[in-house]
């Protein structure tokens, strides 16, 4: 009983402890390597520099989709009106509706829940049953353009996934009104932008460096990561499960290098499994809660060291056991 009270006030104090100085040095980083990359491709404007630019925004994108997770949960700023807009405004660059994202993530994180009442387990529960090899890594990549018309039949309907396995209950459809309400921030920011990279480049620029990214790289980067870090135990070690859709939700933390931190977990997220354990601890704290739930709970899975990259790759062409 000792041990629980010093574990949970342990938790509460990771609670408490916050900062703006981690999640404003990964936004403004994120800002500026945009401009970076605008500006080299304004100096010197080529099909590499093109290219470059394309991967590079790719990525900022898909760290502004992470950004606006922890608005989500409230953990990006404080105060909470400063997390709000900011997180408004992160989410509104990528096409996302804060306060639609906020109501369905909260519903992933529901506990316990198993693979099939999962809000999120369209994105790698088809993943977990493909055939290992090209088949799933097609799937892998083809099924990001599912998983845009599930979230916009999310936005449009408040229906869960396309397999119809998940529907929130009592869920009414949203209004015409509320639709509107909650697409204004992204057409006025997407509006931002489009003068922003015609003043820099052209007219059409940003339908090339800023719309299509968003599309081919941000959303897929999203849909990998929540592949690994939610089907990595199906497969390793991979206990046999007759009913799959059955099988309780699971995640993992990934032992990687600090670029890859940056580039593809950024926001604590190489600590998922922490996350999901404790909710509210902000993401900059998530390695203080680890070494608690190392020495806490025996349930605890061990943090998996490896790259994000290898790991996924060996996961497409993995068995299940």
């Amino acid at each position: 009983m000792k041990e629980k009270v010093e574990f949970r006030n342990k938790i509460a104090e990771l609670r408490k402890r916050k900062s703006n100085i981690p999640p404003a040095v990964g936004v403004i980083s994120t800002f500026l390597f945009v401009g970076l990359g605008l500006w080299a491709l304004k100096t010197n404007f080529a099909w590499w520099t093109g290219l470059a630019l394309f991967v590079l925004i790719g990525f900022m994108q898909y760290r502004l989709v992470l950004a606006s997770h922890e608005a989500v949960l409230k953990n990006l700023f404080h105060p909470l009106w400063l997390n709000e807009a900011g997180g408004l405004f992160c989410a509104s660059l990528v096409g996302v509706s804060l306060f639609n994202y906020r109501k369905a993530h909260l519903d992933h994180h529901k506990a316990p829940q198993s693979i099939q009442d999962d809000i999120d387990g369209y994105i790698y529960r088809p993943l977990l049953k493909a055939r290992p090899g090209w088949h799933r890594l097609f799937q892998l990549i083809a099924g990001n353009y599912l998983d845009i018309l599930t979230k916009l039949r999310r936005k449009f309907s408040g229906d869960g996934d396309l397999e119809g396995t998940h529907a929130a209950v009592g869920e009414e459809r949203p209004s015409p009104g509320r639709v509107v309400v909650q697409l204004l921030p992204i057409a006025a920011v997407q509006l931002g932008m489009w003068a922003l990279f015609n003043s820099c480049l052209n007219w059409w620029s940003y339908f090339v460096w800023w719309l299509a990214p968003i599309f081919v790289l941000a959303l897929q980067l999203d849909r990998a990561r929540t592949f690994l870090e939610h089907g990595y135990n199906y497969f390793f070690p991979g206990p046999p499960i007759e009913n799959l859709a059955q099988a309780p939700q699971d995640t993992i933390d990934v032992a990687t290098g600090p670029i890859e931190r940056y580039l593809f977990a950024p926001y604590g997220f190489s600590y998922h499994q922490g996350h999901h354990a404790q909710l509210t601890v902000p993401f900059y704290n998530l390695h203080e809660l680890t070494a608690l739930l190392e020495e806490y709970q025996p349930r605890y899975h061990r943090r998996i060291k490896g790259s994000y990259v290898s790991i996924l790759f060996k996961m497409l062409w993995a068995h299940k056991a």
